[in-house]
């Protein structure tokens, strides 16, 4: 009997022949693209004199230890200003709730050339440098910290306990919050440092000669200065770290227990106007962008927008940039890495479905560029795609490609988490009444998988629209997209080229929030 049963589920699966088509693609691609030119990126680093001259410049340690300072106190003052709005928000119901968690998640997607842009119209006095630099993270990075602790395990039971016996409120958060919250604080902080220290746009807009990154030196040593070997180990030392960034947070994810809250209370006045304020902080970049695009040489003027596509400086000398060829390049390489990713994912779902084992292997490898930076990809890139026979470093498909690996993760994951509550059975019952083995996975994958797969391509484009650190790498002359755009108008002087680079960030910013937002809702009210 055991064995007829054996027999018959053997039948029931798909054959050897689907199983190897959905899964040597996504293999080969992960391998290609991603694990080869990481590969290539040690290959080229072998060299006793590229390592000896890289470690034994001030330089480099100079741009390493303004990197860990300023990823430090950006951690620190995101974490600071987050904790509170999230538990207010984590612990209370009130009308707009899901629309607040919203904004902070399309602040979060909102394109790092567009956050820099905003900071330099808030602050006065056109500054650069470690203050804006932290203020930027800290908004950019405050929705990972709001919307990691009101989706934390947060029981109440011990806290109303407390409360009942006399604990003060700052006791309580001490005792009581503070420890249960720890697990998930420090995954968070992991995930805000490792993102602070790979910043490119926010540093190439705010940052100056001796406030730089490891990942803008990157780039300077190897589009700039032409020297690629030291490019490539400091590639590698921050590979290192966000290694063990990503060590950390996968060992407290292990840890947390699985989500659950108490019931939530109506929101108190003073936690409402906690609330308003972290909204409007988040969003102060935003209408300073506003204002600026309406100011030229602190007036009043309508001149940004009304050159906003103009591609001249003055009467017959060019600006060297076309905003309006920037829109369409922009819109073209959303779609096609949009579509890339999509294809991808799809591949990665139907091995998955159809063996689960090999399925974990392949969807842990198109997970490996969230723990590479973008930089560093496209420098990866830029090594192994610039030798015969493969030599496609002046191609066009090269920018789509990278921004394809960077948002693949972001379309995977949802759908193969929704994969999970598959139910095999139905599957096998399908089988059993006559359907093909492929025929039967597909009619039960495809309702479980078609939502998370839209809704990840919605991300993937916004991903796409806004991405500035592959692309400083990877585009040519002629193939420049948006944020490319905005970042060299704002680094010229004089006229109305930064009132018309705000103009360009908030039309960015709309496109982008516009797509986060409407994902984010229309997936709370199908979860309600």
């Amino acid at each position: 009997m055991g064995r007829a049963m054996d027999r018959h589920h053997r039948l029931n699966q798909p054959s050897r022949w689907f199983i190897s088509a959905t899964t040597i693609p996504p293999t080969v691609i992960a391998l290609g693209f991603v694990i080869v030119p990481v590969a290539m990126l040690i290959v080229h680093s072998i060299s006793i004199d590229a390592i000896g001259s890289t470690f034994t410049d001030s330089r480099t340690w100079e741009v390493l230890g303004f990197t860990t300072l300023q990823a430090t106190l950006s951690t620190l003052a995101t974490v600071s200003l987050g904790i509170i709005p999230g538990l207010i928000i984590a612990r209370s119901d009130f009308r707009g709730r899901q629309l607040v968690l919203s904004m902070f998640a399309a602040v979060f997607v909102m394109p790092t050339v567009v956050m820099a842009a905003g900071v330099r119209a808030l602050l006065p006095g056109d500054p650069d440098g470690l203050l804006p630099i932290v203020l930027a993270h800290t908004l950019f990075n405050l929705a990972i910290i709001v919307r990691g602790i009101a989706a934390a395990p947060l029981p109440t039971e011990l806290e109303r306990a407390a409360t009942v016996l006399g604990a003060r409120p700052t006791e309580l958060f001490r005792t009581i919050t503070l420890p249960l919250l720890r697990p998930t604080l420090l995954g968070l902080s992991a995930v805000v440092f490792a993102l602070c220290f790979t910043s490119f746009g926010i540093i190439r807009i705010l940052g100056s000669a001796t406030a730089t990154t490891i990942e803008v030196e990157i780039w300077r040593e190897t589009i700039i200065v032409g020297r690629v070997d030291r490019g490539v180990v400091l590639a590698l030392i921050q590979l290192v770290t966000l290694a063990l960034a990503l060590v950390v947070w996968l060992n407290v994810r292990r840890q947390q227990a699985p989500h659950r809250h108490g019931h939530r209370q109506p929101i108190s006045r003073r936690s409402a106007f906690v609330v308003t304020a972290s909204c409007v902080l988040v969003t102060a970049p935003l209408l300073a962008l506003i204002y600026g695009s309406f100011t030229v040489n602190g007036k009043l003027s309508a001149s940004g927008w009304s050159n906003l596509l103009d591609t001249s400086i003055r009467p017959g000398l060019r600006l060297g940039i076309d905003p309006a060829r920037a829109i369409v390049t922009s819109l073209m390489t959303a779609s096609i890495a949009t579509g890339f990713a999509v294809v991808l994912a799809v591949l990665v779902i139907a091995s998955t479905a159809a063996s689960p084992q090999l399925g974990r292997a392949i969807d842990l490898s198109a997970m490996l560029p969230l723990g590479i930076s973008a930089v560093t990809l496209g420098l990866g890139l830029l090594i192994t795609f610039d030798v015969p026979p493969v030599d496609w470093r002046a191609s066009s498909l090269m920018v789509p490609l990278g921004h394809a690996l960077i948002a693949a993760p972001f379309v995977i994951r949802p759908a193969i988490g929704a994969l999970s509550t598959l139910n095999r059975q139905q599957v096998d019952a399908a089988s059993t009444l006559g359907a093909h083995p492929v025929k039967a996975l597909a009619h039960s994958v495809i309702p479980v998988v078609a939502v998370p797969l839209l809704s990840g391509a919605g991300f993937a484009a916004a991903i796409s629209l806004g991405e500035f650190g592959a692309t400083s790498m990877l585009s040519r002359s002629g193939g420049e997209t948006l944020p490319i755009v905005i970042e060299r108008l704002l680094s010229r002087t004089g006229g109305d080229f930064r009132a018309r680079a705000y103009g360009l960030s908030i039309i960015l910013a709309s496109v982008t929030m516009g797509i986060v937002v409407a994902l984010d809702m229309s997936s709370n009210r199908r979860k309600r």
